[in-house]
C-alpha cells in the first residue's frame, strides 16, 4: 500500500520539476527569481513530507540547510542582476 505522505511528496516533487522548467525557460530575471522561490518552497514542502513519512529528522535538517543555501543563492543572483543595478 502506498503511504499517503510519500505520495504527497511525490506530487510536490512533480510540481517542483514543473516550476524548475519555468525557471529555465523564462528570459526575464525577476520572473526567474519568483519561479525559483516557488520551486524552493515546493521542494522544501516535499522534504518535510518525506521527513514525516519516514520519521527521520535527519532529512528535515538536510532540507533546511539546502533551502537556506538555495534562498541565499536566489538573493545573490537577484542582487547581482543588471536590472537591479539601475
Amino acid at each position: 500500500m502506498i503511504d499517503p505522505w510519500f505520495f504527497a511528496a511525490f506530487c510536490l516533487c512533480l510540481l517542483a520539476v514543473g516550476a524548475l522548467v519555468r525557471v529555465v525557460r523564462i528570459p526575464v530575471i525577476y520572473d526567474r527569481l519568483v519561479a525559483a522561490t516557488v520551486t524552493i518552497t515546493i521542494a522544501a514542502s516535499a522534504g518535510l513530507l518525506v521527513c514525516i513519512g519516514s520519521g527521520n529528522l535527519l532529512i528535515l535538517d538536510i532540507t533546511i540547510v539546502i533551502v537556506l543555501l538555495a534562498f541565499a543563492a536566489v538573493i545573490a543572483s537577484g542582487a547581482g542582476a543588471e536590472e537591479a543595478r539601475t
